[in-house]
């Protein structure tokens, strides 16, 4: 073969290779990222809901019969109607409740009862990607933000409630912890406090650890690449950036009075990475708490336990 022909050979090779790479790429890119934004696609959270409580032994019945609460909705700022349940006990403190990934609003029903039963009206509703919110999405508190932006203000000017507490637990506490970051004291978007229990404490974080095979490999190569990939999948076609679902990062920027909840025993969120969390939140006025449980189990295992560190942090921010 002559050396002009072994030449076009060579580089239409290196072509076709290089297409099939830049293929695959794209490929997994997508893959990855559609897992992780829709990853409750075809995932019942209503029914996840339910059947987490059941395990927990948690009478959902008995909730339902003594706390009546109302249908309720408000528009984000993106135009995202959110829905959610209003329990109105003629307080002039609202508590707004965001629960964590794979369920819906009944699955902070526990905490919300803890409230109730101390005279604080509560509102629980549906995160993106979860329940009954027309947004499939789950982007890891980064869109979220503004449906609690939108909840809080919705309390304070539908609902005339004076003084308004975002409190959310797992995911829910990240979506919480950045909602924080992202709103100016004294404004009436902004919550009088916020209560962070286990919240994750990164989007990148949770994903590098569902793809790895071990904590070992959280940093190796192939679960870097795959999420560097879907980082820049992410970016270009969904507008989600990564780094802004970073929790430890982000908290920087939180102003707000705030309260982190560690659990002991958490294998999820890992008790480090929350003591990080509340390391690097910007705040003046913050304070950690330990619950001995696993994760976001604390008001189940110690409810009086739980609801002493939460009303002696709301107490010492004056509400």
């Amino acid at each position: 073969m002559k050396k002009g022909v072994l030449g076009k050979v060579v580089k239409i090779t290196l072509g076709v290779v290089a297409a099939i790479v830049v293929a695959g790429t794209v490929f997994m890119a997508r893959l990855v990222t559609e897992q992780v934004l829709f990853q409750n696609k075809n995932n019942d959270t209503v029914a996840n809901s339910v059947i987490q409580l059941g395990k927990w032994g948690y009478d959902l019945e008995g909730f339902n019969n003594t706390y009546k609460g109302v249908e309720i909705s408000c528009e984000a700022e993106d135009g995202n109607v959110v829905p959610g349940t209003y329990f109105d006990m003629g307080s002039d403190t609202c508590v707004i409740l965001v629960h964590g990934a794979g369920g819906d609003r009944v699955s902070t029903y526990p905490l919300a009862q803890l409230y109730l039963e101390k005279g604080y009206d509560v509102i629980a509703y549906d995160q993106r990607g979860h329940g009954s919110n027309p947004d499939s999405k789950v982007t890891f508190g980064i869109n979220e933000t503004r449906d609690v932006k939108a909840l809080v203000k919705f309390a304070r000017e539908d609902m005339e409630n004076s003084k308004v507490i975002v409190h959310g637990q797992s995911m829910g506490g990240q979506t919480t912890a950045i909602y924080a970051s992202n709103v100016t004291p004294g404004t009436a978007e902004a919550a009088d406090a916020v209560i962070c229990d286990s919240p994750v404490p990164g989007m990148e974080y949770m994903i590098r650890s569902v793809i790895a095979d071990s904590p070992e490999d959280m940093n190796s190569f192939s679960t870097s690449y795959f999420t560097d990939i879907s980082k820049i999948y992410s970016k270009i076609f969904y507008n989600v950036d990564f780094n802004d679902g970073d929790t430890i990062k982000v908290v920087e920027k939180d102003e707000l009075p705030t309260l982190v909840i560690v659990s002991k025993k958490d294998e999820v969120c890992l008790p480090e990475k929350v003591e990080e969390v509340y390391a690097n939140v910007g705040s003046q006025e913050k304070s950690i708490a330990y619950v001995d449980s696993a994760h976001i189990e604390g008001v189940i295992d110690d409810p009086a336990g739980y609801m002493e560190n939460v009303e002696s942090f709301l107490s010492a921010s004056g509400l």
